[in-house]
């Protein structure tokens, strides 16, 4: 992938899109101040350059969907790393692990669980213990409420790679 300065153009084409991926490429040339053809031309760079991974609609699951989302704290047994790389493959394969994220301190790995039921969830957790001996425990935490969920990253307040 060939890099992609993030200058100050390149910086806002991202923060608008993250905040509607939707925006005509018209309206985001006009956001930034720059000509259609160019600002296409960047945003098609950014996508080449791997810094744009997808455009998804954020889905309100709880009105088209009965649903139980949990986050689910994983501790291996063994921390070898051939055997890391075997578990997240294993947890890449099952779709109700929405995303999976390697951590320090108690747990190793802390993933987002979603199912339509907390019988479902429990058939889960049975399944990952029995189908990958390397989980030595697994514990959770059933969400009851979404607060603030996820609506892009903070990119305005983070230190830009040059």
């Amino acid at each position: 992938m060939k890099k992609v300065k993030l200058d100050r153009i390149n910086r806002a084409i991202l923060e608008n899109l993250q905040l509607n991926a939707r925006i005509s490429n018209l309206e985001l040339a006009e956001k930034i101040n720059l000509s259609p053809s160019a600002c296409l031309q960047r945003t098609k760079a950014l996508e080449d350059a791997g810094y744009i991974r997808a455009y998804m609609a954020s889905i309100d699951l709880d009105a088209i969907c009965i649903n139980v989302m949990a986050y689910v704290m994983f501790s291996l047994r063994d921390h070898a790393g051939h055997l890391r790389v075997q578990f997240e493959r294993f947890i890449a394969k099952r779709r109700e692990l929405v995303d999976c994220l390697k951590v320090d301190g108690e747990y190793d790995y802390i993933a987002l669980a979603t199912c339509s039921t907390v019988t479902d969830f429990n058939t889960l957790c049975e399944q990952l213990l029995d189908e990958n001996p390397n989980i030595l425990k697994i514990n959770s935490s059933i969400i009851l409420d979404k607060t603030k969920w996820f609506a892009g990253y903070p990119l305005e307040n983070l230190m830009w790679r040059d």
